[in-house]
């Protein structure tokens, strides 16, 4: 049983979560209060009920969820994936099992699948903590041995709890050194009371014989009065007597009747036995009449037909041919089977060389060499790397033309901006007169300046002219003649240099030129490589057909089909090798058809002998099946005389036997009337007759008899005058008899009294009857003890004789583990009564107590994962480990996680823990992350 996942509808911190787990070793890793407890208390309540209200275990209801529960899904061998769902419902849950085969249950099937156990079962063995190791020091041999009996003999808890209810019951009834119990109290009342009582019989010897003395005179008295009763009786019968004397009188002459009617040879069941023998008889002799009108219907049905006749005359040779039959007939399949394989494979020869174009009759190609497959080979190479180059080829010619056509196109682009190349000249004329009147910039400066100075004298002279009008006036007028002659001039200079193209044009126009003649060189460059390719293409060309020709020389030579081209010629021999196989697997198949074609030809001539069965045209399998027909149904006919010889043998058996049973029978009627001394049946029958009168007397007699007492008929022979005389004899001993009782009961009252004065005075009697008690009380409680410590060892030790002691074996892994734990540092483990030894390397013995805290929890868990794995044939549960091995150094622990990883592969293991390197070298489907 392994866990698979874990769907959490609510439970404690986790709401609607799902986790999954690997089938052999995962680890749930978390810090504190990540949530691991809430997992491990989970997957408890699923299986075994939430914890009741009253429970110490904590219920981990959902604060955050109205929902309460989850599901576990399960993958167990016996039932394959289960679906185990708990939700809130009765105290513990209410729980539904979803089987595979989508079959449900609840709480029986749950126990079914979880072997029975319980929760406290499952978490002293599968499911265990760090507390749970620390208590290694307290397990001793006999808890041990009892822990092992616990799991191993799974589904009798109930008898275990019941034999620990019996010692807990014993052990509260005594005790050894035991003050409480019942039994050790009342062993001490018992001496004190025996003490006290013989203190008290000491000073009581006349009481004794008092005692006894009243016992002497009570026997008296009964001895009396029994023998008053007697003579009262005797007294009592004498009356009957006189009372039924004409009674007594008709016994007696029965009695004489009887008596002379002598019919001692006749026995009590004579007749009845005449007339069942009579009967018998009658019954044999009609079936002697049927069994004889069998044996003539038998007679009647049975006549041989022609063809048993026929296997009478010649039986041997003909059983012989049936033993060859089956030979033959396997022969016959084997070739049937043989024709049919041979025509597929023609069939299939046909059809391939149809698929490979060749005629039905045509020859396959030779077969070709080693050495010729490799020259095909490389001329295979060759060519690829023939087409290869000129695909290349082509593939750098398609891309030439295409580079070449995107630079005409580009060319023609460009022509459209170029200039003419007189405008060209005369503009680069004009530029490098441009560049060269830079260097008189200054001029220029000049120009501005004179125009700022003249813009400032008109400005002064404005504000002047309020003073000196003339002078202003003058100034004015050259001023204005000034500016006007400059700006004519830069007018003119201006318009000329309008008549050619900006600096940036000029350059932009260079660029294009330099764009142009780049292209034209680009395009003859193409022009040369597309040269030089087609010098190589018609090399390539050559080599090709060179190729090829040797090719078709070879496709001659080898009678290859001439569609067959090169690249495909290896691809086609291997269809061929195929097709050459199948060719030789016919020519075998037919071989072997004509060798069985001759030995059923040779097999069936021994059937000439009985050719009369066959038709002329009958195939040798027609032949078979009429032989077996005919031969059917001779056998059937002669199982059928067979059967008539064992039905008529058994009939005239019976016959016997019935004739044998009459002369018994007659004998004994013989014998019968020979006994009681008759001649003939009638006589026989006549003494009976005599038998009957004798019987009906002699129950008259008894009728009678039974109405008086035997004793009355004794008396019969006295007269009436004696009986009289006998009873008053007798009433005379009964009144002595009753004087003498009267005289003794008023001495036993005399003794009574005596003896109350002297009990009176002592209290040995009221000792002597509580000792008596008290020893009465012991002798239950003694018992109640006997049979309580005897159930509970018969209980156990039934268990442990059901169940196969796994105790050695265990020890046996616990040693092999605890050894690999440690480091060979120890070599065994002893249980030893109350106390638990390891031996050590060097020879000693240690307790367990001695060991440290890092070597003890290592003790308790191997023992726990030793015992697991001992019970493997009966218990496959999850392995749930809750940070166990904190204690532990950290080279121990790496051997603990490693010793866990290999006991998952038989039991699935499932460890939680906050220390991060129990998940090293593990794969990512086998780790769980928990976050607070």
């Amino acid at each position: 049983m392994k866990i698979k996942a874990l769907t959490i509808y609510g439970y404690g911190k986790w709401v609607d979560k799902t986790f999954e787990f690997s089938p052999e070793y995962h680890v749930i890793y978390g810090k504190n209060e990540a949530g691991k407890s809430t997992l491990m208390s989970f997957i408890h309540s699923i299986l075994f009920g939430f914890p009741t209200r009253h429970s110490a275990l904590l219920r981990y209801e959902p604060k955050d969820s109205s929902r309460y529960g989850g599901k576990i899904i399960i993958e167990d061998e016996r039932f394959g994936e289960i679906s185990i769902e708990r939700v809130q419902g009765k105290s513990t849950g209410d729980v539904k099992v979803l089987m595979e085969d989508g079959s449900t249950g609840s709480d029986d099937l749950l126990h079914k699948i979880i072997y029975g156990i319980d929760r406290n079962l499952y978490q002293s063995i599968f499911s265990f903590h760090l507390k749970g190791i620390e208590r290694v020091e307290e397990m001793t041999k006999a808890q041990l041995s009892r822990y092992f009996l616990s799991a191993g003999a799974l589904g009798t808890e109930q008898f275990l709890k019941r034999s620990d209810q019996l010692q807990q019951q014993a052990n509260q009834l005594y005790k050894p050194t035991g003050r409480i119990p019942e039994i050790n109290q009342a062993l001490k009342q018992i001496e004190a009371k025996k003490a006290a009582m013989e203190e008290a019989k000491s000073k009581n010897a006349q009481y004794l014989g008092l005692l006894q003395k009243v016992e002497s005179v009570s026997k008296e008295i009964e001895q009396n009065e029994a023998d008053k009763s007697k003579f009262q009786k005797k007294i009592e019968n004498l009356r009957q007597v006189e009372q039924n004397w004409e009674i007594i009188l008709e016994i007696n002459q029965l009695e004489k009747d009887i008596e002379q009617l002598d019919t001692s040879d006749l026995s009590e069941n004579g007749l009845y036995e005449l007339n069942h023998l009579n009967k018998q008889i009658e019954e044999i002799r009609e079936e002697i009449y049927k069994l004889q009108d069998t044996m003539k219907e038998f007679q009647k049905e049975y006549e041989p037909s022609n063809e048993l006749i026929m296997y009478q005359d010649d039986e041997k040779n003909i059983d012989f041919l049936a033993v060859q039959i089956e030979s033959i007939s396997d022969m016959i399949r084997e070739k049937t089977f043989t024709d049919k394989e041979a025509e597929q494979v023609e069939q299939n020869i046909a059809k391939e060389k149809i698929q490979e174009g060749l005629e039905e009759n045509e020859e396959i190609s030779l077969p070709l060499t080693d050495n010729e497959r490799n020259q095909v080979a490389q001329w295979q190479e060759e060519f690829k790397e023939v087409e290869r180059v000129m695909k290349t080829l082509n593939d750098s010619q398609i891309q030439a033309e295409y580079k070449k056509e995107s630079l005409e196109e580009n060319i023609d682009q460009l022509e459209k901006l170029l200039w003419s190349n007189e405008n060209f000249r005369k503009e680069e004329d004009f530029h490098k007169k441009t560049k060269e009147n830079q260097k008189n910039k200054h001029n220029a400066i000049i120009e501005i300046s004179f125009i700022s100075i003249s813009i400032v004298v008109l400005i002064v002279t404005a504000v002047s002219n309020l003073f000196m009008p003339w002078i202003s006036y003058g100034s004015g007028i050259i001023i204005v003649i000034s500016l006007i002659s400059f700006l004519l001039k830069r007018n003119k200079k201006q318009k000329k240099i309008q008549e050619f193209s900006s600096y940036e044009e000029y350059i932009e126009q260079k660029e294009v030129r330099r764009q142009w003649r780049q292209y034209l060189f680009n395009i003859d460059k193409l022009e040369g490589e597309k040269r030089s390719d087609q010098d190589k293409r018609n090399a390539l060309q050559y080599r090709e057909k060179n190729i090829l020709d040797q090719w078709i020389t070879f496709k001659e030579q080898k009678q290859i089909n001439e569609s067959i081209e090169l690249v495909n010629a290896l691809e086609y021999e291997d269809r061929m090798i195929i097709l050459r196989e199948q060719q030789r697997q016919l020519r075998k198949l037919q071989e072997e058809a004509l060798v069985l074609e001759n030995n059923i030809h040779f097999k069936m001539k021994q059937f000439r002998k009985i050719e009369s069965l066959f038709s002329e045209d009958d195939t040798p399998e027609q032949k078979i099946n009429r032989f077996k027909n005919y031969y059917s149904r001779v056998k059937e006919e002669k199982n059928q005389l067979q059967q008539y010889i064992i039905e008529s043998q058994e009939v005239r058996r019976s016959l016997n036997q019935l004739v044998e049973t009459e002369k018994e029978c007659l004998i004994k009627k013989q014998n019968l009337l020979k006994k009681a001394g008759a001649d003939s049946e009638d006589v026989f029958r006549h003494l009976y007759g005599i038998l009957k009168q004798k019987n009906e007397k002699e129950e008259k007699l008894k009728v009678l008899k039974e109405q008086i007492s035997a004793k009355s008929i004794e008396k019969l022979a006295l007269s009436k005058e004696e009986i009289k005389g006998s009873k008053i004899q007798l009433q005379e001993k009964i009144n002595e008899i009753k004087s003498k009782v009267k005289m003794q009961t008023e001495q036993k009252i005399e003794l009574e009294i005596h003896i109350k004065k002297l009990e009176e005075g002592g209290e040995y009697t009221i000792l002597l009857q509580e000792f008596e008690n008290e020893k009465s009380r012991l002798q239950e409680l003694v018992n109640e003890w006997v049979s309580k410590r005897l159930a509970s060892y018969m209980i156990e030790r039934t268990l442990k004789y059901a169940r196969k002691d796994r105790f050695p074996d265990t020890i046996k892994d616990a040693e092999r583990y605890f050894s690999y734990l440690t480091n060979d540092a120890y070599k065994k483990i002893v249980i030893d009564n109350e106390t638990v030894f390891v031996l050590t390397q060097d020879g000693n013995y240690l307790k367990a107590e001695e060991l440290s805290r890092g070597t003890s929890e290592p003790l308790y868990v191997v023992l726990r994962l030793a015992f697991i794995a001992n019970i493997q044939d009966v218990i496959r549960m999850p392995l749930l480990i809750d940070d166990g091995f904190v204690n532990l150094d950290r080279n121990r622990r790496a051997r603990m996680y490693l010793l866990l990883k290999e006991i998952s592969k038989k039991t699935q293991i499932i460890y939680f823990s906050f220390d991060s390197t129990s998940y090293e070298n593990l794969d990512e489907n086998q780790i769980t992350f928990l976050t607070k």
